[in-house]
Parts: structure tokens; sequence; C-alpha cells
């Protein structure tokens, strides 16, 4: 593409709203090579005090970066800053050069691999989003200790382009004033994204850019909202983006219009969106974009900063809740694999079809009992509010085994004095076709469904979409997985129970339209999709939804199901 001035137009997801032109510049990889070599014995000390040295002058970069920020970029900065001090890590890596005789460097590479290893064998996919930032605090303190930290030089205004980015990474970056961000693997809830969007700089994932052998003197125009990118634009494409990103000031305010519109659609319908949060630092989104409450608090982190005990969940939670004013609160349990996260679990092989989720939980009886006192001794603070939704489930067994044991800690806690809601709801995820199939004989035992599409896609089409080789054939709104929904409403409709999604499908725009359309009015989604999601659904009726709705139930095809989708957002008519 480099010797071919062509226009070429891609499509990613939008991920932090806004329009950027300028240059492309690319973040290279490059692999950091550490051999495992061994030191003597009057070597150790010298070692020790290198690894030292280099922690302090990581942390001291680390913080001037957090205190030359707010918000979301200071939280975020101070989650790499306890990463970088955690107590675990320092004593495996000194233990490495201590009684391993290794050298500093390659005790470091080791055992930030260990960890980068159990996240990555979790079993879930949104923690490829967290490796890249165990990854980069590795591979930044490896430098400091080879003296090698070496500034980015980006040139002003640049488009940038990378597989993966890290906060600290993205932090530098802005520093040049960037005008956009393109990103191959990074999902939505990446730390990356989430500054983007605190930072008003436009970003685009789920392009595979490397495909197309991008220069630096490659022109490239980046839409936040739409997920376009066009490498080489025409002279009236340039023009066009230009006049764009002139309107687009207003057209912020006219989003954040949006937070304060009533739940309703344009013909006075009621409606719910609510926000699906996993870290501290997006809870000021919450009643910013208007959410009411949360429709999926992930716990998982709890998990992987070894905060399994009962005081280190409550406090997580209640911050959760204190967020979110007088609104609900769904909280998920533990969605993880066993594979290297617990020291006892064998290695699997496929972890996505393996040990996790309720499966993992009903063996791991501490974790449960833990988790589930932590939720229960927090619903007494909050009666009304706190929900537990069961991750995983594909036998009605699991759910009554479940159910068994909030009850039997609900009794526990009153006879001991605690204030406990007793009304507190249980729900499922719908995320394996089993239960989705099954869910009319399912639905008299829970208090609500909640579907998860990105799992059940998962699952319903064979497809792993970590896997770049067959990542194309995860279509989220394939026919096969909208039958699989509608089943499952049918299902909680013939026993009056309610039935929310909370999967990446309900952050776009038209599908979210369509699930109104078919009934199911209490959707979930990241907070950065609350604002254009809303602003659509209140500006069309709910029978313009209902022949949405239609149209897709009958649909043969994943590509007339977008068709559909385009033609409502961008017209308002489905022909």
């Amino acid at each position: 593409m480099s010797n071919s001035h062509r226009t070429v137009h891609m499509k990613g997801t939008p991920a932090s709203y806004g329009v950027g032109i300028g240059s492309a510049w690319i973040l290279e990889e490059k692999k950091v090579s550490v051999r495992p070599n061994r030191i003597l014995d009057n070597e150790v000390k010298e070692n020790l005090e290198r690894f030292e040295r280099a922690v302090e002058e990581l942390l001291e970069e680390y913080s001037e970066m957090r205190d030359s920020t707010s918000g979301d970029a200071a939280d975020i900065l101070e989650a790499q800053i306890q990463t970088l001090k955690d107590p675990e890590l320092h004593k495996l890596i000194r233990r490495k050069i201590s009684e391993n005789h290794f050298e500093a460097v390659y005790a470091i590479f080791s055992s930030f691999n260990d960890y980068v290893q159990m996240i990555e064998s979790v079993g879930v996919s949104w923690t490829d989003d967290r490796t890249i930032d165990i990854v980069t605090i590795r591979d930044q303190l490896i430098a400091a200790l080879r003296k090698k930290r070496k500034e980015l030089s980006v040139p002003q205004g640049a488009v940038v382009f990378a597989n993966e980015l890290s906060p600290t990474v993205l932090i530098e970056l802005t520093r040049t004033n960037i005008s956009g961000i393109v990103l191959h693997k990074a999902g939505l809830t990446s730390h990356a994204v989430i500054l983007s969007q605190s930072m008003g700089i436009p970003c685009v994932v789920g392009v595979n850019w490397k495909a197309l052998n991008i220069s630096g003197n490659c022109e490239v125009l980046i839409d936040g909202e739409t997920g376009e990118v066009v490498f080489h634009p025409s002279d009236a494409e340039k023009k066009e983006f230009i006049t764009r990103k002139k309107k687009e000031k207003k057209r912020v305010k006219e989003l954040l219009k949006a937070a304060a519109l009533p739940h309703e659609t344009g013909c006075g319908s009621s409606f719910t969106l609510r926000a699906n949060v996993e870290f501290l630092e997006e809870l000021p989104r919450i009643s910013k974009h208007g959410a009411k409450g949360v429709g999926l608090l992930r716990t998982e982190t709890l998990l992987f900063q070894r905060n399994f005990e009962v005081p280190a969940q409550i406090e997580f939670y209640e911050k959760v809740l204190q967020a979110s004013g007088t609104d609900p609160v769904t909280i998920r349990l533990f969605d993880a694999g066993g594979d290297k996260l617990l020291e006892e679990a064998e290695e699997e092989p496929n972890p996505f079809l393996g040990w996790r989720g309720i499966r993992l939980l009903l063996h791991q009886r501490k974790l449960l009992r833990n988790q589930i006192e932590a939720i229960c001794r927090v619903s007494g603070n909050y009666p009304g509010r706190v929900s537990i939704l069961v991750p995983m489930v594909t036998d009605l067994n699991e759910i009554t085994r479940v159910k068994e044991k909030v009850s039997k800690i609900i009794a526990e806690l009153k006879s001991d004095g605690a204030d406990v809601d007793e009304e507190m709801k249980v729900g499922i995820m719908v995320e394996v076709p089993a239960v989705a199939l099954m869910a009319e004989e399912i639905a008299p035992f829970v208090d609500f469904f909640s579907i998860g599409t990105n799992d059940l896609t998962q699952y319903t089409l064979a497809v792993d979409r970590g896997n770049d080789r067959i990542s194309e054939l995860f279509e989220p709104f394939h026919p096969a997985v909208w039958k699989l929904i509608r089943m499952t409403m049918k299902g909680a409709e013939k026993h009056g129970i309610p039935v929310s999604v909370c999967g990446e499908s309900a952050s776009i725009p038209g599908a979210a339209a369509a699930f109104i359309g078919l009934g199911i009015t209490d959707l979930s989604m990241t907070t950065n999709a609350l604002l254009p999601v809303k602003e659509l659904l209140c500006s069309r009726s709910l029978q313009e939804m209902k022949e949405l709705g239609v149209r897709v139930a009958a649909s043969r095809s994943t590509d007339e199901v977008k068709e559909l989708f385009q033609q409502f957002t961008e017209k308002g008519t489905v022909k």
C-alpha cells in the first residue's frame, strides 16, 4: 500500500467517539529477549539491588504520570502502580534471584510471565485486555533495569496504529496530541479504550490493518462513532471529514443531552439502559451517561488481585452501589476458569469448555462461600438493589445448588444478627445454547435471565473469537443466535420472569432497537455505548422497533440482519 495511493476503507468496532485526520504512525512491537542466565552467590546482592532500583525508577515515572492527570487516567495509572508494587510478584522475583540464582532480568521476565499465563488461561475472552497491561509493565521494568528506556517519538497529530496498547504507553502518546487510535486486538473494556474515551481521542478497535503494509506518509481518516477507517482518502472524503469534525463538539453536547432524557421511546414506551462495569474507574460514567444502575458487575479483577476475602469484596461492591445512586446492581459471581488460576488446578486443553464459572465455584466451596457472604452482607445495607447473577450455567442442578447455598448463608447471617436482604434475586446468564433451548423449563427456578450474547454466539457457532484465523466467523447477529434469544424470551414470558441482555450486541444501536422490538426492554452495555444507544431509542417509536424485530427474527443470513440495522440507524425505516 505504501507504493499505491488508492483509497482503502476498513470497518472496525467503534470504541471512542470522535473524528480524526492525520498521518499513520505504527507502534512497533518489540519482543523482549531474555536468556535464563545464572549468577554466582557473590552476585545475588547486586542483582537484588538492581531490581529494587529499576522498580523505584519505574514507580517514579508512573507516579509523575498519575500526578499529571486526573479522573480515569489517574485511577488507571494508580492500578498500574499497585501492580508494579505487588508484594507477591516481588517475593517471587527475589526468590528466583536469591534461591534459584537467576539474573535479575530473567527473574523479572519469568515471574511476570507466570502472572500473564495465569490471566490468559482463565477461560474468558475479556482477559486478553488485561494481558497487555502486565506485559508492558514487565517490559518497561526490564528496560529500566537495562538502562534502555526510550521516549516514543510520535509526529504531532498522528493516527496511531497498534496491535494493542497499555495505559502508560497511551498516556505517553497523548503528549503529542494524537488524532486517533486504531487497534487490532483490544476489546471495548480494555484500559486503552477507557482512557481514549476519557481523553476524547477517537478510537476504533478490531481493525486488521497489518495486511495493508501502511507507511508513514499514508493519510488516514478515523471515525470513532461509525468504526470507519479510510486510508489515502480522496479530496472529497477529506472535505467531508473536516466538516464532520467541526460539527463534532456540537454532536458531543447533543449526545450528553441524551443522558438526561427519560428512558422512553419517541412514542413514550419505557425501556431501561444499564452499565456493564468491571473497574472502579468506570463508575463516574454510570450517572454521567444516564445509566439506571449496573446490569453486569464483573468481579474477576478481585480474583486477579487475590482479594478473595469478604471485607475486600464488600468494599468493592459498596463503591459500585454508592456510584449507582438508588438504582440496582447485578453482581455476577466469579466467571473464571481454574486452569492456572488456582494452584491445585490442572492445565486444560480448552478452558472455554472446561472448569469455569459455576462449575468451578461449586467445587471451590470457600471461594463461593466468601463471595455469596460478601454479597449478602452488602445487600442488607442496600435492600432491594442487589441481585446475584450465576455464570456458565448448563444444568438445573447447578441452579438448585447455588440457591440452596444462598439460602443457607442468609439464614446463618441472620442468626448472627446481620442485616440481609432476604428477597435478593438470583438469576442466571443465558450464554450456553442448552439453557436457551430449555428456557421454558428453567424459568420457574430462577428470578431472571440475563443473555450474554458474546459467549452465546461463541458456543452456538463453534467459533473462538480470539482465534485470528476464524475470528471473522464470530457473528453475534447470526440468525441462529437471534432464534436462541427469542426462545429465551418466550420461556421467560411464559413464567413471568424478567429477561435482559448484557452482551456486546446491546452496545450496537440497531441491535438494541431490535431487542426492544422483540420485547426485551432491559439492556446493559459498556458505558461508552449508553449515549448513542439511548439517543436512537428515544428518537424512534416502539412500532418501528417492533417492525425491525420482526424482520430480524425472520432473517436468513447475517448480512441481511446487518443491512436491516444499517437501514434503521441511518434512515429510521426498514425496507
